[in-house]
């Protein structure tokens, strides 16, 4: 039954079909043709450069060398992401520029985001030598030692052995000096005029452009520290030192994280004072640097902007000349030197002017008394406007005894002399005595001592004060102390006192760290401390330890003062200071 249904069912299909299929097309369309839909329009999406904050280039242990550069920056919020990443070379110079994409009518949250891209150069074929990195303004460079390019295959190739495989790491970079000059303006009228690589400052002035241009020379016998983990790190583990070009290298590094920096207050870095970083910023707590195994990161660099250099171009024909005396750094005026003694005197001085001063300028002698030194001496540096230099000349004391006065001057490298303020009358000077000096002190010579007595005061049968007694009240009412003054009065044997380094404490008592020596009161009460040098010390006793309590308790302090029991001594050298005496009045 259920077969005899579907064949029917069947059938009135087809009849239907055939039924519709001769009907016009058209009969049933409608008048009007419909228009497909058309999209709202929306806003382009953003197109822009990414920010860059730094680079590092890896290059990698095969050979031909492969080169991967690493770039790191923050997109400016979650809807925004990389683009495209273009590779460019021109000549020794390769340019990165990454681009970003900001679909527009998005809601995000304005938080930066940062990134990381990977960038492989195509370095197959390239000749030995340096080669500059360049992505999105933020430059970089790498070395190859060798030509970069593949053997050719032998048809018979030869047995030849595996290097070991090696997993160490290397990291290098260079420091480098940013170049940025400035011309006038200082403390003058004239406007300031910076040379190329100079930027604008935030204090308004004028900074170097922390960027690594083909003419900045690298500074060589600075000290670089490897420490690791993440920077700031002090856990230095390898240092390095640059050479002649600025380059530095740490080698055999497992894969980890590293912090690379720079103390400018090594004794090793003085050469950098004065000046401040500008690469990679101005705090310089140093670049946090991560290997993998085998990785080779270079490019690590660190831009240093000198105060006063490099010197500016200036119009020599129409800068000024001069001088202001700063101070001197020795021999002040009248210093007793021996018949043919030798000295050397030091100024500090002051370029004011506008021309700066070059190793073509001089310190002349310019008259006085002859003492013997050479009487034109080349500057060891240039000095730009506004530094200070210190200039010594050596001299000799003349044999006959008397006073002597030197005078000098400055003169440029035409050999017009100039002195204070310009003027070629306004000398600095030395001026010495010749004599005899006193006897030098030999070191460790001088001595502090003194007596410790008891001071006695006491009231007689009749009710009056002792002669030893003083009336200590302000308002006069009678409160009777021992006078502090020593009488013919009996001496306290058997008394520790303390020699201490330094300034006495304000709360009197005296760190163990501080003290120098001990020494116990003879029969006569006497004490001693002998091979001292020059300097300050505090002496003192303290009543109440364990050496004093049972000699000295009860009782107060009436010498150097009611209730002090130390004093503080300025020692020369040589000096003996034997009355730091101390009276003590028992009760």
């Amino acid at each position: 039954m259920k077969k005899i249904l579907l064949f029917i069912f069947l059938l009135l299909l087809g009849a239907l079909a055939a039924c519709g299929g001769n009907e016009d097309p058209d009969a049933n369309a409608d008048s009007t043709p419909t228009l497909p839909a058309t999209p709202s329009a929306t806003d382009a999406p953003v197109q822009q450069e990414a920010t860059v904050d730094s680079i590092e280039i890896l290059i990698l242990e095969s050979f031909p060398v492969q080169v991967n550069v690493r770039a790191r920056g923050d997109l400016p919020d979650g809807c925004t992401s990389i683009d495209s990443v273009e590779t460019s070379k021109t000549g020794t110079r390769f340019d990165i520029n990454i681009t970003t994409l900001r679909q527009s009518g998005e809601l995000c949250t304005e938080a930066l985001v940062p990134f990381e891209e990977t960038v492989s150069l195509d370095v197959l074929g390239l000749s030995a030598g340096t080669y500059d990195v360049s992505v999105n303004g933020i430059n970089g460079s790498f070395t190859l030692q060798v030509d970069n390019v593949a053997q050719a295959e032998s048809a018979e190739p030869t047995a030849t052995a595996v290097p070991e495989a090696t997993n160490m790491g290397i990291i290098n970079g260079r420091i480098w000096h940013d170049l940025c000059a400035v011309a006038g303006g200082d403390g003058s009228d004239e406007t300031a005029v910076p040379s190329a690589g100079c930027i604008a400052s935030p204090d308004g002035g004028f900074q170097a452009n922390s960027l690594l241009e083909d003419e900045e020379p690298g500074i060589a016998s600075v000290l670089v520290n490897l420490s690791e983990n993440a920077c700031p790190s002090e856990s230095t583990i390898q240092t390095a030192t640059t050479d002649e070009d600025g380059d530095y290298v740490f080698t055999d590094l497992s894969a980890g994280t590293y912090c690379v920096s720079v103390n400018v207050l090594d004794v090793e870095n003085e050469l950098l004072l004065p000046g401040g970083w500008t690469f990679p910023d101005s705090e310089m707590l140093g670049t946090t640097v991560t290997l993998e195994d085998g990785d080779l990161v270079t490019g690590i660099n660190f831009g240093w902007d000198y105060q006063f250099l490099p010197v500016p171009d200036v119009d020599a024909a129409n800068c000024t000349n001069s001088i202001a005396f700063v101070q001197d750094i020795n021999v002040p005026d009248d210093t007793v030197f021996a018949p043919g003694e030798s000295f050397e005197k030091t100024w500090r001085l002051r370029n004011i002017g506008t021309c700066p001063w070059t190793t073509n300028y001089s310190l002349i002698f310019a008259g006085g008394d002859d003492l013997g030194g050479e009487i034109s001496l080349p500057l060891p540096n240039a000095v730009v406007p506004g530094q200070t230099i210190d200039l010594s000349v050596p001299l000799t004391a003349p044999e006959t005894l008397g006073t002597y006065r030197s005078d000098w001057l400055l003169a440029d490298a035409a050999g017009n002399p100039f002195g204070v303020d310009g003027f070629a009358d306004q000398v600095i000077w030395v001026q010495i005595e010749v004599g005899v000096p006193e006897a030098t002190a030999e070191p460790n010579s001088a001595a502090i001592g003194g007596v410790v007595w008891e001071d006695i005061c006491f009231f007689t049968s009749s009710g009056e004060p002792s002669a030893g007694c003083t009336d200590i009240s302000v308002d006069g009412t009678g409160f009777y102390r021992g006078d502090g003054e020593l009488r013919n009065e009996p001496r306290l044997e058997g008394i520790t006192v303390k020699l201490a380094a330094g300034a006495c404490p304000a709360d009197a008592i005296v760190p163990d760290n501080t003290v120098l020596a001990l020494a116990v009161t003879d029969s006569a009460g006497l004490y001693r401390f002998e091979g001292l040098d020059a300097g300050l010390y505090c002496v003192a006793i303290e009543p109440f330890s364990s050496e004093n309590v049972d000699l000295m308790v009860p009782g107060d302090w009436t010498w150097p003062n009611y209730g002090v029991g130390l004093q503080g001594i300025n020692l020369a050298a040589g000096e003996e200071r034997l009355e730091v005496d101390f009276g003590w009045e028992f009760y």
